[in-house]
């Protein structure tokens, strides 16, 4: 289902665990250390229009792979959305695990 950032911050609990296909602009990118020393790559994706994203919480997505989208660009991202959960064994809110990310 095909979603903007502000829907995931509204309403959350309809989409955790649920596939997702959001778009945003990559305001940050991020390689982080896991647990047990595997690397993997933390986007935060906000809204499109920068004025707006100022209210509206951004979303972080994890990917284990590189992708060919850098900070500032638009960016398209499928994966399963998550209220809560753990990744690279930490605990998070509000994440994406990311399947696919294209610049968009």
């Amino acid at each position: 289902m095909q979603v903007t950032v502000s829907d995931l911050a509204a309403e959350p609990e309809q989409y955790d665990g649920h596939r997702v296909v959001v778009t945003g602009r990559v305001r940050s990118m991020e390689v982080q250390m896991g647990r047990r020393g595997s690397e993997y790559l933390v986007l935060v994706l906000e809204e499109d229009s920068p004025a707006s994203s100022r209210a509206i919480q951004p979303v972080q997505i994890f990917s284990a792979t590189v992708p060919k989208v850098r900070q500032g660009d638009h960016a398209l991202v499928q994966g399963v959305y998550h209220r809560e959960g753990k990744e690279a064994g930490r605990p998070f809110e509000d994440f994406v695990e990311a399947e696919a990310i294209l610049r968009n």
